[in-house]
């Protein structure tokens, strides 16, 4: 197992190797980079990665500019899908092992929930306004997102922008929705999908995205090769009953 600084800058993971900064993008089915490869030989796994210099009509210039952080790779599931994970933003550490994570052995709290996979891009069981949806966990969102809100949002809500790559940027107003898993509750501030983007994840099997704001405050364990994941619970979590 390695363990990799993990820095959390304008609502977006970045894992640092000896001399490179890559943003964590669970929701990228593609990984790249200025360069084309990712070596974790510095760092105790001997693994080299080719990637490509475009995603969806986006380099690393480009992205830099839209996140307002800049960064050398984007990091996508084509890579981070071959290990186990641990993130832990309060720590500031990011954990790869190419065996099995024992989760005793780490000391985390919680059960591990079964994942789905639509294109490479893990999904995740929500209940969210009495419904139980499909939702993309995207850790390169920094928001959640629905297709769209059994309410209109307030006009005092927050109003921010955002982008998709393949799709560009939006404006969407921020609600705070309480999201179930596990039957423990989570409030997340949470936008609205422009339509066409909307149908496009609809079409591909999902009905909105869990961001990356649910890991501010616990551990998350990605497990993708047996298919689970583990949303560490805390002391005071609001389970349901």
């Amino acid at each position: 197992m390695i363990t990799l600084e993990l820095t959390y800058e304008k609502s977006h993971l970045f894992m640092h190797t000896s001399n490179e900064k890559w943003l964590v993008d669970t929701g990228a089915p593609s990984s790249i980079a200025i360069k084309t490869d990712l070596s974790f030989g510095q760092h105790g796994i001997d693994r080299c990665f080719e990637v490509t210099t475009n995603y969806m009509g986006l380099s690393i210039p480009e992205l830099t500019e839209l996140v307002g952080v800049e960064f050398d790779g984007l990091l996508g599931t084509d890579i981070l899908n071959e290990f186990d994970i641990l993130w832990d933003i309060g720590a500031g550490t990011m954990q790869f092992s190419e065996s099995e994570m024992d989760i005793n052995s780490l000391g985390l709290v919680g059960n591990e929930l079964e994942i789905g996979n639509i294109m490479g891009v893990p999904t995740l069981n929500v209940t969210s306004q009495q419904q139980t949806r499909t939702m993309f966990f995207d850790t390169g969102a920094s928001y959640c997102y629905l297709l769209r809100f059994s309410e209109p949002a307030p006009p005092q809500s927050l109003e921010i922008q955002d982008f998709l790559p393949g799709y560009g940027t939006f404006t969407t107003k921020l609600i705070q929705t309480m999201f179930e898993i596990d039957q423990i509750s989570y409030p997340l501030q949470t936008g609205e999908l422009p339509s066409l983007i909307g149908m496009s994840l609809s079409l591909a099997g999902a009905e909105g995205i869990i961001g990356n704001e649910i890991m501010t405050n616990r551990r998350i364990g990605y497990f993708p090769r047996r298919s689970s994941i583990l949303i560490e619970q805390s002391e005071d979590a609001d389970r349901l009953i």
